[in-house]
């Protein structure tokens, strides 16, 4: 049989399945169509990875192209076989989706107890990666499916709910990912409002200390120059500067409140 496919196949074609990263398409040709599904999966250090599946239509039989070994395998049970094969990705999918679900949900928590760690800004990089990695995935995936479903609804007619409910499971993932990234947003704005904050009244503490200390050093820099002839020099001179410095800024003081009172 892997003959029979491999002689009509289109060149560009085989390339196509022969590419593990291929993104989702529905091909259909003149011999045969083609499915190509691409879905998220999880390697052991937990990190999102992609992975295509080949799915060829031909001869009314069903076959899975197995890269491994550049081969065909018939499905025993056609429809039904591809439906568990599809459940099954679509199920380690919406696995996947749920537990960055909890990390989202976790690192919210996170943030409103105001317990942030050093690494609270490095966790919600990678989450947000995986999520707008797989949103554009599933995009790409549940329109390849919908065309395949669309095409093929008389065949699958059996099996039709079956087949509807995995649409319908993709299509809620996808929503899914997208509720995630706008919570991840608002978790970022948020982050970042509080850091302002944080900020705006380090500057404000930094300038209530320079206020005071800044006339401080204008005096002692001023009767500290080894230099005659200067103004407050003579005895009883830095008292009345700290009478004329503190007058004028009581003066100032009450204009401004006066001025704010009208």
């Amino acid at each position: 049989m892997k003959t029979d496919i491999y002689n009509v196949l289109d060149p560009f074609h085989k390339i196509d399945l022969q590419n593990t990263l291929h993104p989702s398409v529905y091909i259909e040709h003149t011999n045969y169509n083609i499915l190509i599904l691409r879905f998220p999966t999880q390697n052991e250090d937990n990190d999102i990875t992609l992975a295509s599946h080949g799915i060829i239509f031909f001869n009314n039989n069903i076959f899975i192209y197995a890269p491994e070994d550049d081969s065909f395998i018939p499905f025993e049970f056609n429809w039904k076989s591809l439906y568990k094969l599809l459940d099954k990705n679509i199920n380690n999918t919406m696995e996947i989706i749920n537990t960055l679900h909890e990390e989202v949900i976790d690192m919210e928590e996170l943030l409103y107890s105001e317990d942030v760690n050093k690494t609270f800004l490095e966790n919600w990089f990678k989450v947000k990666k995986d999520f707008t990695l797989m949103n554009r995935v599933l995009l790409r995936t549940i329109i390849a499916y919908g065309q395949f479903y669309k095409k093929n609804e008389k065949e699958i007619t059996p099996l039709l709910t079956n087949f509807h409910d995995l649409l319908e499971h993709l299509t809620r993932s996808q929503r899914l990912v997208e509720h995630n990234i706008d919570k991840l947003n608002t978790i970022y704005s948020f982050y970042s409002a509080r850091s302002n904050d944080k900020m705006n009244y380090s500057i404000y503490t930094l300038t209530i200390l320079s206020a005071i200390f800044l006339p401080l050093n204008l005096m002692v820099g001023f009767f500290g120059m080894n230099t005659g002839s200067l103004p407050f020099v003579d005895a009883g001179g830095t008292l009345r500067v700290i009478l004329l410095l503190s007058s004028t800024f009581l003066i100032l003081f009450l204009f401004l409140i006066f001025r704010k009172k009208q």
